[in-house]
Protein backbone atom coordinates (compact mmCIF):
# COMPACT_ATOMS: atom_id res chain seq x y z
CA UNK A 1 0.00 0.00 0.00
CA UNK A 2 1.00 3.46 -0.46
CA UNK A 3 -0.10 6.76 1.18
CA UNK A 4 -1.48 9.45 -0.97
CA UNK A 5 -2.41 12.94 -0.22
CA UNK A 6 -4.18 15.32 -2.35
CA UNK A 7 -3.95 18.86 -2.06
CA UNK A 8 -6.84 21.67 -2.94
CA UNK A 9 -5.72 24.87 -2.99
CA UNK A 10 -3.46 24.76 -5.14
CA UNK A 11 -3.94 21.61 -6.68
CA UNK A 12 -1.53 18.50 -6.13
CA UNK A 13 -0.83 15.30 -4.69
CA UNK A 14 1.57 13.29 -3.08
CA UNK A 15 2.30 9.56 -3.13
CA UNK A 16 4.17 8.33 -0.25
CA UNK A 17 5.82 4.76 1.01
CA UNK A 18 3.67 3.86 4.38
CA UNK A 19 6.32 2.37 5.68
CA UNK A 20 8.95 5.51 5.90
CA UNK A 21 6.60 8.11 5.56
CA UNK A 22 8.98 9.32 2.59
CA UNK A 23 7.36 10.72 -0.62
CA UNK A 24 7.95 8.75 -3.72
CA UNK A 25 6.57 11.72 -5.80
CA UNK A 26 4.95 14.91 -5.17
CA UNK A 27 3.40 17.90 -7.27
CA UNK A 28 2.82 19.88 -4.34
CA UNK A 29 3.54 23.88 -5.21
CA UNK A 30 4.13 22.41 -8.64
CA UNK A 31 3.46 24.04 -12.08
CA UNK A 32 0.11 22.47 -13.34
CA UNK A 33 -1.00 24.10 -16.51
CA UNK A 34 -3.85 22.80 -19.01
CA UNK A 35 -4.24 24.76 -22.56
CA UNK A 36 -5.50 23.27 -25.66
CA UNK A 37 -2.23 22.68 -27.36
CA UNK A 38 -0.26 22.86 -24.42
CA UNK A 39 -0.02 20.78 -20.59
CA UNK A 40 2.83 20.58 -18.05
CA UNK A 41 2.70 18.91 -15.14
CA UNK A 42 5.77 19.35 -12.49
CA UNK A 43 6.70 16.22 -10.29
CA UNK A 44 9.29 16.47 -8.16
CA UNK A 45 11.42 12.82 -7.53
CA UNK A 46 12.71 11.60 -4.63
CA UNK A 47 16.55 10.88 -6.99
CA UNK A 48 18.33 11.47 -10.08
CA UNK A 49 18.17 8.01 -11.04
CA UNK A 50 16.11 7.98 -14.39
CA UNK A 51 15.34 5.86 -17.03
CA UNK A 52 13.29 5.64 -20.13
CA UNK A 53 11.67 7.74 -22.06
CA UNK A 54 12.57 6.07 -25.14
CA UNK A 55 13.19 5.72 -28.03
CA UNK A 56 17.10 7.66 -28.18
CA UNK A 57 20.33 6.98 -28.68
CA UNK A 58 21.86 7.98 -25.23
CA UNK A 59 23.26 6.48 -22.05
CA UNK A 60 20.91 4.56 -20.37
CA UNK A 61 20.88 6.96 -17.40
CA UNK A 62 19.01 10.19 -18.28
CA UNK A 63 20.30 13.06 -16.81
CA UNK A 64 19.26 16.54 -17.09
CA UNK A 65 17.74 18.02 -20.65
CA UNK A 66 14.69 17.82 -22.84
CA UNK A 67 13.76 14.34 -23.68
CA UNK A 68 11.84 14.82 -26.81
CA UNK A 69 8.86 12.13 -27.68
CA UNK A 70 7.74 11.91 -31.06
CA UNK A 71 8.18 9.08 -33.67
CA UNK A 72 10.67 10.67 -36.31
CA UNK A 73 12.04 8.93 -39.12
CA UNK A 74 15.51 10.51 -39.06
CA UNK A 75 18.82 9.15 -38.80
CA UNK A 76 19.80 8.37 -34.81
CA UNK A 77 22.76 11.66 -33.86
CA UNK A 78 23.41 11.06 -29.86
CA UNK A 79 20.62 12.88 -27.69
CA UNK A 80 22.41 15.84 -26.19
CA UNK A 81 19.23 16.27 -24.19
CA UNK A 82 18.60 19.47 -25.91
CA UNK A 83 15.43 18.40 -27.87
CA UNK A 84 14.47 17.10 -31.45
CA UNK A 85 17.16 13.76 -31.49
CA UNK A 86 13.74 11.12 -30.73
CA UNK A 87 13.74 8.42 -33.28
CA UNK A 88 11.29 5.98 -34.38
CA UNK A 89 9.54 4.38 -31.18
CA UNK A 90 7.54 6.98 -28.34
CA UNK A 91 7.98 5.06 -25.36
CA UNK A 92 6.55 7.17 -22.66
CA UNK A 93 7.78 5.23 -19.62
CA UNK A 94 9.80 6.34 -16.77
CA UNK A 95 11.99 4.16 -14.07
CA UNK A 96 12.94 6.19 -11.32
CA UNK A 97 14.78 5.03 -7.74
CA UNK A 98 12.94 5.83 -4.34
CA UNK A 99 14.50 6.56 -1.48
CA UNK A 100 15.02 3.40 -0.75
CA UNK A 101 17.54 2.93 -3.12
CA UNK A 102 16.99 -0.76 -3.25
CA UNK A 103 13.55 0.22 -4.87
CA UNK A 104 11.77 1.98 -7.81
CA UNK A 105 8.85 3.24 -9.18
CA UNK A 106 7.59 3.52 -12.53
CA UNK A 107 5.28 6.03 -14.61
CA UNK A 108 3.52 5.62 -17.71
CA UNK A 109 2.45 8.56 -19.62
CA UNK A 110 -0.74 7.15 -21.84
CA UNK A 111 -0.44 9.84 -24.21
CA UNK A 112 -0.09 10.05 -28.29
CA UNK A 113 0.83 13.28 -28.63
CA UNK A 114 4.19 15.00 -28.94
CA UNK A 115 5.65 14.74 -25.43
CA UNK A 116 8.94 17.37 -24.22
CA UNK A 117 10.00 15.92 -20.99
CA UNK A 118 12.68 17.85 -18.75
CA UNK A 119 14.53 17.04 -16.52
CA UNK A 120 16.22 19.40 -13.89
CA UNK A 121 18.18 18.42 -11.20
CA UNK A 122 17.68 20.02 -7.45
CA UNK A 123 18.52 19.87 -4.09
CA UNK A 124 19.61 16.96 -2.00
CA UNK A 125 20.03 14.35 -4.64
CA UNK A 126 16.71 14.94 -6.44
CA UNK A 127 14.98 15.90 -9.64
CA UNK A 128 12.35 17.94 -10.67
CA UNK A 129 10.27 16.30 -13.63
CA UNK A 130 8.16 18.46 -16.13
CA UNK A 131 6.40 16.29 -18.05
CA UNK A 132 4.79 18.61 -21.22
CA UNK A 133 2.79 17.53 -24.10
CA UNK A 134 0.77 19.17 -26.92
CA UNK A 135 -2.80 17.93 -26.08
CA UNK A 136 -4.75 14.38 -25.72
CA UNK A 137 -4.93 14.87 -21.61
CA UNK A 138 -2.33 13.75 -18.72
CA UNK A 139 -3.56 10.29 -17.85
CA UNK A 140 -0.65 8.62 -15.55
CA UNK A 141 -0.45 5.25 -14.37
CA UNK A 142 1.93 4.86 -11.15
CA UNK A 143 3.68 1.50 -9.94
CA UNK A 144 5.19 1.41 -6.62
CA UNK A 145 7.40 -0.76 -4.67
CA UNK A 146 9.87 -3.42 -6.53
CA UNK A 147 12.81 -3.94 -8.07
CA UNK A 148 13.48 -2.92 -11.76
CA UNK A 149 12.47 -6.05 -13.00
CA UNK A 150 8.89 -6.22 -10.97
CA UNK A 151 7.82 -2.65 -11.98
CA UNK A 152 8.31 -3.53 -16.00
CA UNK A 153 6.04 -6.14 -15.57
CA UNK A 154 3.55 -4.09 -13.86
CA UNK A 155 4.13 -1.62 -16.52
CA UNK A 156 3.66 -4.66 -19.43
CA UNK A 157 0.69 -6.03 -17.45
CA UNK A 158 -0.73 -2.12 -18.41
CA UNK A 159 0.65 -2.01 -21.94
CA UNK A 160 0.16 -5.69 -22.83
CA UNK A 161 2.89 -8.65 -23.04
CA UNK A 162 6.05 -9.05 -25.75
CA UNK A 163 5.30 -11.14 -28.48
CA UNK A 164 7.56 -14.30 -29.31
CA UNK A 165 8.70 -13.13 -32.53
CA UNK A 166 9.29 -15.46 -35.28
CA UNK A 167 12.57 -17.66 -35.63
CA UNK A 168 13.39 -16.19 -38.59
CA UNK A 169 12.87 -12.60 -37.29
CA UNK A 170 16.03 -12.79 -35.07
CA UNK A 171 18.20 -13.71 -38.13
CA UNK A 172 20.34 -11.38 -39.87
CA UNK A 173 18.88 -8.95 -41.87
CA UNK A 174 20.13 -6.34 -44.64
CA UNK A 175 18.30 -2.99 -45.52
CA UNK A 176 19.10 0.40 -46.64
CA UNK A 177 17.87 3.20 -48.48
CA UNK A 178 20.62 3.17 -50.73
CA UNK A 179 19.29 -0.06 -52.80
CA UNK A 180 18.03 2.13 -55.30
CA UNK A 181 16.88 -0.73 -57.83
CA UNK A 182 16.88 -4.47 -57.91
CA UNK A 183 20.35 -4.67 -58.79
CA UNK A 184 21.52 -3.16 -55.80
CA UNK A 185 19.63 -5.68 -53.64
CA UNK A 186 20.38 -8.67 -56.01
CA UNK A 187 24.23 -7.24 -55.29
CA UNK A 188 23.82 -7.18 -51.74
CA UNK A 189 22.30 -10.61 -51.55
CA UNK A 190 25.34 -12.10 -53.45
CA UNK A 191 28.06 -10.26 -51.84
CA UNK A 192 26.66 -12.04 -48.20
CA UNK A 193 26.73 -15.66 -50.20
CA UNK A 194 30.08 -15.03 -51.44
CA UNK A 195 31.17 -13.89 -48.06
CA UNK A 196 29.33 -16.48 -46.50
CA UNK A 197 27.46 -14.94 -44.25
CA UNK A 198 23.94 -15.81 -43.37
CA UNK A 199 21.10 -13.75 -44.88
CA UNK A 200 17.43 -14.29 -42.97
CA UNK A 201 15.90 -11.19 -44.54
CA UNK A 202 15.82 -8.60 -47.17
CA UNK A 203 13.86 -5.46 -46.47
CA UNK A 204 12.95 -3.57 -49.48
CA UNK A 205 13.01 0.29 -48.91
CA UNK A 206 10.43 2.47 -50.20
CA UNK A 207 12.57 3.43 -53.87
CA UNK A 208 10.73 -0.11 -54.93
CA UNK A 209 7.61 1.60 -55.16
CA UNK A 210 6.09 3.64 -58.65
CA UNK A 211 6.22 7.24 -57.18
CA UNK A 212 6.27 6.41 -54.02
CA UNK A 213 2.80 5.38 -53.82
CA UNK A 214 1.57 2.55 -51.38
CA UNK A 215 0.99 -1.36 -53.14
CA UNK A 216 2.56 -0.52 -55.98
CA UNK A 217 6.24 -1.57 -57.81
CA UNK A 218 8.41 0.88 -59.79
CA UNK A 219 8.52 -1.83 -62.63
CA UNK A 220 11.25 0.22 -64.34
CA UNK A 221 13.55 0.14 -61.44
CA UNK A 222 12.60 -3.47 -59.96
CA UNK A 223 11.34 -5.06 -63.19
CA UNK A 224 11.41 -9.28 -61.91
CA UNK A 225 10.56 -8.41 -57.99
CA UNK A 226 8.04 -11.54 -58.18
CA UNK A 227 11.44 -13.63 -59.13
CA UNK A 228 13.69 -12.13 -56.62
CA UNK A 229 11.45 -13.10 -54.35
CA UNK A 230 10.72 -16.58 -55.61
CA UNK A 231 14.42 -16.70 -55.40
CA UNK A 232 14.83 -15.48 -51.98
CA UNK A 233 12.34 -17.88 -50.81
CA UNK A 234 13.95 -21.01 -52.09
CA UNK A 235 16.99 -20.12 -50.16
CA UNK A 236 14.64 -20.09 -47.15
CA UNK A 237 15.24 -15.92 -47.06
CA UNK A 238 12.19 -13.68 -46.62
CA UNK A 239 11.65 -10.90 -48.47
CA UNK A 240 9.93 -7.79 -46.21
CA UNK A 241 8.58 -4.18 -48.38
CA UNK A 242 7.92 -1.34 -46.42
CA UNK A 243 5.22 0.55 -46.68
CA UNK A 244 4.56 4.37 -45.70
CA UNK A 245 1.42 5.19 -43.68
CA UNK A 246 0.73 7.91 -46.38
CA UNK A 247 -1.06 7.57 -49.74
CA UNK A 248 -1.08 10.69 -52.11
CA UNK A 249 -3.66 12.45 -53.06
CA UNK A 250 -2.12 12.93 -56.63
CA UNK A 251 -3.07 9.47 -57.16
CA UNK A 252 -6.35 9.93 -57.75
CA UNK A 253 -7.15 6.48 -59.59
CA UNK A 254 -6.09 3.89 -56.90
CA UNK A 255 -8.73 2.35 -55.53
CA UNK A 256 -7.54 2.75 -51.78
CA UNK A 257 -7.50 6.56 -51.85
CA UNK A 258 -10.75 6.20 -53.49
CA UNK A 259 -12.35 4.25 -51.14
CA UNK A 260 -10.76 6.32 -48.18
CA UNK A 261 -11.37 9.34 -49.44
CA UNK A 262 -15.68 8.09 -50.08
CA UNK A 263 -15.58 7.24 -46.19
CA UNK A 264 -13.88 10.77 -45.45
CA UNK A 265 -10.88 8.53 -43.27
CA UNK A 266 -8.18 10.37 -44.62
CA UNK A 267 -6.38 12.57 -42.60
CA UNK A 268 -4.66 15.54 -44.65
CA UNK A 269 -0.87 16.30 -43.85
CA UNK A 270 0.50 19.28 -42.00
CA UNK A 271 3.64 19.21 -43.90
CA UNK A 272 1.72 19.08 -47.10
CA UNK A 273 -1.85 19.85 -46.51
CA UNK A 274 -2.32 20.07 -51.02
CA UNK A 275 -1.36 16.86 -50.94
Amino acid sequence: MCGFQLFNNPFGFQFTDDRTGNAYLSTENSAFIMQDKYMQLDINLPSRRIFGLGERTKDFLLGEGTWTMWANGQETPFDDGKGGKQTYGVHPFMLVQSSTKSEYFGLFFRNSNAMSPIIQYTDGGKALFSYITTGGQIEIYFMFKGDPGSIISQYHNIIGKPTLTPFWSLGWHASAYAYQNQSDIQNNIDGYAAADIPLEGIWLDIPYMNKYYDFTVDTVKFPSLKNLTDTCHANGQRVIPIIDAGISSNDTQNKYFAAAAANNSLLRSTAFPDE
